[in-house]
């Protein structure tokens, strides 16, 4: 990968700017990982757990991980909105249990796999053996990732404010001008 995409670098800088701002010290892996999973779902997360379809063990646990981990860190208004058959809990606890299992996974057949990790896990780390543990960590972690990912919804929903702001003021201005002609 030449150069780094555009909408990955943006979501690395944020979550690193917000990670700095709250004084968490969440490891360089972790965030490029999460950039990447921002990244890939951006246009369209799954909603359900069920919602999953992957060919490989691994890709359904990666995934099933990914999107707890996105929908407990960024929509848990939505998770936790009335009649819902699962829970925020039970996001966690699948979150935890498919990222422990892809790490299992991955441990149990490193031999057989390992060819698949450039088109699995485009994002960037140290060595082969740090990406089968950034699973662990993730899983260890769950609830630490979800609470980053809820400041960085936060971040970025004071952000939009400020540009409303912006549009208020220009919209104000753009109708005293025409008032004037």
């Amino acid at each position: 990968m030449g150069s780094e995409d555009f909408l990955v670098k943006n979501f690395k800088d944020t979550l690193n700017k917000v990670a700095v701002e709250r004084g968490l010290n969440i490891s360089e892996e972790i965030i490029n990982y999460i950039a990447e999973v921002l990244s890939l779902y951006y246009k369209g997360i799954p909603l359900y757990l069920i919602d999953v379809v992957k060919t490989t063990p691994f890709q359904i646990y990666k995934t099933k991980g990914d999107v707890s981990l996105l929908l407990v860190g960024l929509f848990s208004e939505w998770i936790n909105r009335s009649n819902r058959p699962l829970t925020e809990k039970d996001y966690i606890k699948a979150g935890k249990q498919n990222y422990y299992n892809a790490y299992m996974y991955l441990s149990l057949h490193f031999n057989d796999i390992k060819f698949e990790f450039p088109e699995e896990l485009k994002f960037r780390v140290k060595n082969v053996i740090s990406k089968i543990d950034l699973f662990k960590e993730i899983s260890e972690n769950f609830e630490i990732y979800t609470a980053f990912l809820k400041d960085y919804r936060e971040e970025n929903r004071k952000i939009g404010q400020i540009f409303d702001i912006f549009n208020e003021f220009r919209e104000y201005h753009l109708r005293k001008i025409f008032e004037n002609m």
